[in-house]
């Protein structure tokens, strides 16, 4: 495509300035519209996509590309394609069966949690909407899943229709095809997320705890319809919260009793001073809990009164404005939490 226009179209388009007649331009949309019909094409048919390989694997795949350039003829040139392998078939990274990775996306002020099992994916709302033409979904959760070598999700959950959380969902219907998908938006194609429903992944139990079948306290506040999932594994457990506020959390008391308690805690509504009551921390008795939530956001999440409950408990406190995307691996020896900017710190970050 590049030579065509470069060569013949761009030359036939601006000689046409200065010759009379249309033949110029005449030609030039003839070879135009055959290169478009020859790429239109090409566009439908099967694209390879693998997960993302290290740097060592891309340095000696740069070095099989020189090799292959060599004039024909020059000793050791066919040796640039086993230099190519590495990169071109590096395997997906998967937990072992019983295990599970979940990773608190960093999308700003909102919400993208990727649960990962042995051979299931599972997208927990997909960020929020920056502008008409842009959002979570096709800036940051789709790149990440490319990376990853995903080319299908097996499940998607959108806890409820504020932006933030559902922003990001039209661009990833267009980008890769979605399994189940639970959602409490009852324009959305998709199956209810109520209280009730349950499911195993590879020995990975997943439960949805709320919203039950007629919210007791909707008040009309999409917030009190967020779907609330907990993760149980062999080693450890974990809550994801979405939204909900204090009604829901003493809903979820009332409900769930004991049944609530986890190892790690998404915490809710961001670190609002509406949620995170005194009474769900205790009965939930978080290890670590992770606060999705934008830089310097224009809502002053996470509140200091809410942080300072945490810390009152000894929990371990988590952010992705300050530690980038959060990684939590519920393995054996118990739940282990990590930073992007820890493992992938840059030079301009602060030490």
């Amino acid at each position: 495509a590049i030579p065509l226009i470069s060569l013949l179209i761009t030359p036939l388009t601006l000689l046409a300035v200065l010759l009379p007649g249309a033949w110029c331009l005449a030609l030039a949309h003839a070879l135009l519209h055959g290169l478009m019909a020859v790429l239109e094409v090409l566009a439908q048919g099967p694209v390879w996509q693998g997960a993302a390989p290290p740097l060592w694997a891309v340095a000696v795949a740069l070095l099989g590309v020189g090799l292959l350039l060599l004039p024909r003829g020059v000793a050791g040139r066919g040796l640039g394609v086993v230099c190519l392998l590495p990169a071109l078939l590096w395997p997906q990274a998967r937990p072992a069966p019983g295990e599970a990775w979940v990773t608190v996306l960093d999308v700003g002020q909102g919400l993208a949690v990727l649960v990962q099992t042995a051979g299931h994916d599972l997208l927990y709302d997909t960020g929020p909407l920056y502008s008409a033409e842009s959002d979570a979904g096709q800036r940051i959760v789709w790149p990440y899943l490319r990376s990853l070598g995903l080319t299908r999700l097996d499940a998607v959950i959108l806890t409820h229709r504020d932006s933030d959380h559902a922003g990001g969902y039209r661009s990833l219907l267009n980008q890769l095809p979605l399994g189940r998908r639970l959602t409490t938006i009852p324009e959305l194609d998709g199956e209810r997320c109520q209280a009730g429903l349950a499911w195993t992944w590879e020995g990975v139990d997943f439960a949805l705890l709320h919203p039950p079948e007629i919210p007791a306290a909707s008040q009309g506040k999409s917030n009190h319809l967020s779907c609330v999932l907990r993760l149980s594994t062999a080693h450890g457990r974990m809550l994801l919260t979405s939204d909900i506020e204090m009604a829901d959390e003493a809903l979820l008391l009332r409900q769930q009793g004991e049944d609530l308690a986890a190892e790690v805690l998404l915490v809710p509504h961001h670190g609002s001073r509406t949620s995170s009551t005194d009474a769900f921390l205790d009965r939930v008795r978080p290890q670590a809990a992770v606060i999705p939530v934008g830089y310097r956001n224009r809502f002053g999440h996470p509140k200091a009164a809410v942080l300072a409950r945490y810390a009152a408990r000894g929990i371990s406190l988590w952010r992705t404005d300050r530690d980038g995307a959060v990684m939590v691996r519920l393995q054996p020896g118990g739940p282990a939490l990590t930073g992007w900017r820890q493992t992938s710190r840059r030079y301009w970050q602060d030490p």
